[in-house]
């Protein structure tokens, strides 16, 4: 799953500045968080048609970063997510960012950010979406 980031100036209506851009070209976004640092804000999307998503940000004078998340399945219990950190910390796998993108009575879908996609996506092959 590629989760696209836009660093900007943050200044009121942003959101809804690359909503509309998004929707006026039908775009979906599945996920979004957003936070701000000063006078910047930092805007992550998950969206449908990231290439073409990232082009037209780009192209409309956001400086956009593109990511790659792997996918994971946790039973929700406690202790859930410290197993998992566990698992990766144990292969000395990095993790750059995690948040959850839905959910239900019984499991978690958590989206993850490593520093060595390929090394998580073995260690985790049992719980990947």
């Amino acid at each position: 799953m590629k989760v696209l980031n836009i660093i900007q100036e943050d200044h009121s209506g942003l959101l809804a500045e690359v909503a509309t851009l998004l929707e006026e070209e039908g775009i979906t976004v599945q996920d979004f968080a957003g936070s701000s640092v000063g006078n910047t804000a930092v805007i992550s999307l998950t969206i449908e048609r990231d290439k073409e998503a990232f082009r037209l940000l780009s192209d409309a004078g956001y400086r956009v970063i593109a990511s790659e998340h792997l996918l994971v399945r946790l039973h929700k219990e406690p202790g859930a997510l410290a197993e998992l950190s566990r698992r990766l910390a144990k292969q000395e796998i990095n993790v750059r960012g995690m948040h959850i993108v839905n959910r239900d009575e019984d499991n978690a879908i958590v989206a993850l950010e490593t520093i060595d996609h390929e090394k998580a996506r073995e260690v985790l092959k049992d719980i990947l979406v």
